[in-house]
């Protein structure tokens, strides 16, 4: 049968690229963290740019949840099925001791110095981790607010804060202290911020051990933080953890209110932004909002923090070297970070934050297009990165006592 002119001409470009995708003779599959903004999106264009650069290696990059264990979860016990993973390094301690089956070593030849990096990621590049895990994002909980709240911008110290916000007049605290986790991360930062980072990690494996109960002057700093929530937010403090857009929502249209959370929030707060007509984003302006860290006290002495890296499952640095380096020293590069930057074109940032310093260069296009990136920068602490399991599970029990206390 004879085909016309344009199936043709199809037929010849899908033969080209099944050539060129047979051409390919390395297979790389490396396991994404799932927890980001459009992250469909995003691997998609990473995908494209790293094979365009390295022609013989066919990248296969899937998302999955590194904090469960259990395999119908796609957690950490289907990491022998990757070549490269990606974690939440709360649990690098367990990879390292050789749960799961272990880990490879980083390539010494790609190893970069602490100072390559910034906050967390520096502060654990710093330590024996060094040699196990490879940045990539770090993040923590940021006061997020509009600089005309100036009573916020310039409260320095816990009672100041809780005398600048009232949800009653409209000045209501918006942040995600619904789950054992989320509760868990606000109580270590009041700990912290109280008691300082070293009894912070002790206490925090002592609760874990259950050696301790929660300490009275954290849990009541907590507990007068949840007094500044939206009704709605306050009324969902036991069970709504879903829908991390319902607060970033609220702070696009109450400029009054205070945010705290995570940088990618902005994403969600510029999303519904862009629902007015001729808005494009980035919509919020470096002049427009205030970041810096919360003080549970007379000062904030650094705040919870978490880095996610990738890993290399044991057994598989042997098999795929070179494919593996490459995949690492692509993904830390700036046009890797672009394609999280901006996952879809006219669409919000993802406003997360990347592991390297070269990142936020003020001439750097992921800058450009997260105009507000250097005020996270410039609020990261290095004081208190979660990479200790019994650190990260001590949090998560303190917030579910913290919940028992809050709905007995």
């Amino acid at each position: 049968m004879r085909l016309v002119p344009v199936v043709a001409a199809f037929i010849a470009l899908s033969t080209c690229q099944f050539a060129h995708a047979q051409s390919r003779d390395i297979d790389l599959n490396v396991a994404i963290f799932a927890y980001l903004p459009d992250a469909s999106a995003a691997i998609e264009k990473l995908e494209e740019a790293f094979e365009q650069k390295y022609s013989s290696i066919d990248l296969d990059l899937e998302l999955w949840n590194p904090y469960d264990d259990a395999f119908e979860d796609d957690g950490l016990s289907q990491i022998v099925d990757f070549d490269i993973v990606e974690i939440d390094t709360c649990r690098i301690d367990e990879l390292m001791g050789g749960a799961f089956g272990g880990l490879d070593k980083i390539p010494a030849e790609i190893q970069r110095a602490p100072s390559a990096y910034v906050g967390p990621a520096k502060a654990i590049m710093a330590t024996n981790i060094k040699g196990y895990v490879y940045p990539h994002w770090v993040c923590g909980n940021f006061v997020q607010t509009r600089a005309s709240n100036t009573a916020v911008v310039n409260a320095n110290t816990f009672k100041e804060f809780l005398a600048a916000v009232d949800p009653a007049a409209g000045r209501p605290v918006l942040a995600a202290m619904w789950g054992s986790t989320g509760l868990g991360e606000y109580y270590a930062d009041a700990y912290l911020d109280v008691h300082g980072p070293d009894k912070t990690r002790l206490h925090l494996m002592a609760i874990n051990d259950g050696k301790t109960g929660l300490d009275a002057d954290a849990k009541n700093a907590v507990l007068a933080l949840t007094q500044e929530l939206t009704p709605e937010n306050q009324g969902n403090l036991s069970h709504y953890y879903s829908h991390s857009y319902f607060l970033p929502r609220q702070f696009a249209t109450m400029t009054t209110a205070t945010m705290i959370g995570y940088s990618e929030r902005l994403y969600y707060t510029e999303r519904e932004l862009q629902l007015t007509p001729n808005n494009y984003p980035p919509i919020l302006k470096p002049e427009d909002v205030v970041v810096k860290q919360l003080a549970f006290g007379t000062k904030s002495q650094g705040t919870p923090s978490w880095v996610d890296g990738f890993v290399i499952p044991k057994g598989r640095l042997a098999k795929k070297h070179a494919a593996i380096v490459a995949f690492l020293q692509f993904v830390q590069g700036n046009d890797a970070y672009l394609a999280f930057a901006e996952p879809a074109q006219y669409f919000a940032p993802s406003y997360l934050l990347p592991a390297t310093s070269d990142a936020y260069g003020k001439d750097s296009e992921i800058v450009k297009k997260q105009p507000m990136l250097p005020k996270f920068h410039a609020a990261l602490s290095d004081t208190f990165p979660v990479a200790n399991s019994k650190v990260w599970q001590g949090m998560r029990t303190a917030g579910s006592k913290l919940k028992d206390t809050i709905n007995p």
